[in-house]
């Protein structure tokens, strides 16, 4: 980003987000659940997989669209720090519902998109 004012919003949001991702990590963990393993990259989604990737990603769909409505309350109440983790999380549901409805149709454009190399 060339404006430094930008810039600097973006590296607060990119640090609150790793406060947050290494905080629901940490109760993963407590839990005895986390880290969580990383699957390979070349398997076969077969049919029951399949159908509840399908289910996975529309149920994901739905709470996106709940955080929506729940920020936006937030927003009429004057909780700016509420409706804004709402919003995080609604980003997070859609992005998880759009990797989960690929698998489920057996591409992986997220997948390739991270594998890339950055260009500069």
């Amino acid at each position: 980003m060339p404006e430094p004012r930008a810039r600097a919003r973006l590296m607060v949001l990119a640090a609150f987000c790793r406060a947050h991702a290494s905080r629901l990590l940490a109760r993963l963990a407590a839990l005895g659940r986390g880290p969580l393993p990383v699957p390979s990259e070349d398997f076969e989604v077969g049919e029951d997989l399949a159908l509840e990737l399908r289910r996975e990603g529309v149920f994901a769909r739905t709470a996106a669209t709940r955080y929506e409505s729940t920020a936006e309350m937030a927003r009429q109440h004057a909780d700016l720090s509420s409706a804004w983790v709402c919003e995080l999380n609604r980003t997070e549901e859609q992005d998880r519902s759009r990797e989960l409805l690929a698998l489920a149709e057996g591409t992986f454009p997220v997948l390739e998109a991270i594998a890339a190399p950055a260009e500069p």
